[in-house]
């Protein structure tokens, strides 16, 4: 891998680490996700208004835009009631093994030896997390499934756009809305305006971060073969294990650091 390329990969590792920090950070978890999403949408609309808005992949955003709603809900849900550095790599390690074990399982699609020793370490890594003491493990169980689910659905319609960022504009416009719905019904319009004041900025930077590590990821992608490219983003998960202990504060620092490792290197195994 070109070292430019790296340097961008790895940016947006941490650009990714980043955003969740400041959303578990923030006062009110649900208003700041919402905030996010909005930046994170304002910074690709200018591809919606270059390309038009891509109506019929429907269908797709419509599954998409759910799973990604059930992965905001159930992240804040993580991050009230657990560790950044045991919701973060629980829920990133969790999606791709579930979708590596699917398709195992119902597609035939065989893992390889490095695949099977990825999985082992990643299983591996969750459980010793799990054996710390923390809350949020289920939620964040439910997170990484969420986060299977629209990593199918979004690869997909991805590949028929043909690398078009239109869709991704899109279900970050949908995304957006529909978060920034569930925030003002939950909390009411002069509780989320006055949540939005208080930490508005910070939370408007995290969804540029998002989008922006995104697109990131998409400009490494064309100097470096893409299996490298998704192996050294996943160093964001020990990224946000650090950054739960180092800077938050939390407890079991080493040990979660630790085991986020190892689940990050049972990543890069499935992904090389």
């Amino acid at each position: 891998m070109p070292f430019s390329a790296l340097a961008v990969v790895l940016a947006a590792a941490v650009l990714h680490a980043g955003w969740n920090l400041l959303l578990k950070a923030s006062g009110d978890r649900l208003v700041a996700a919402a905030m996010q999403a909005i930046a994170g949408a304002l910074v690709l609309a200018p591809s919606l208004i270059a390309d038009g808005y891509p109506a019929d992949r429907w269908p797709s955003l419509l599954a998409s835009g759910v799973f990604h709603l059930g992965y905001g809900l159930t992240l804040v849900g993580a991050y009230e009631r657990g560790d950044l550095s045991v919701v973060y790599p629980v829920a990133r390690g969790t999606a791709p093994l579930v979708v590596a074990v699917g398709a195992a399982v119902f597609l035939d699609d065989t893992l390889g030896g490095l695949g099977v020793l990825g999985v082992v370490l990643i299983a591996g890594g969750i459980l010793a997390v799990i054996r710390h003491p923390g809350r949020g493990i289920m939620w964040a169980l439910a997170c990484g499934g969420f986060i299977a689910g629209y990593s199918l659905v979004d690869g997909a319609a991805e590949r028929a756009e043909g690398g078009s960022l239109r869709y991704t504009a899109a279900l970050l416009l949908t995304n957006a809305v529909t978060l920034s719905v569930v925030a003002l019904v939950r909390r009411g319009w002069r509780t989320a305006m006055l949540a939005a004041r208080r930490g508005g900025g910070r939370q408007l930077l995290g969804g540029a971060a998002s989008a922006f590590a995104y697109l990131l990821v998409l400009i490494a992608a064309r100097e470096a073969p893409l299996g490298a490219v998704a192996a050294v983003r996943e160093t964001s998960v020990v990224l946000g294990a650090l950054g739960g202990w180092l800077l938050l504060g939390e407890p079991f620092g080493r040990a979660r650091a630790a085991s986020a490792a190892v689940i990050a290197m049972g990543l890069v195994l499935l992904v090389v």
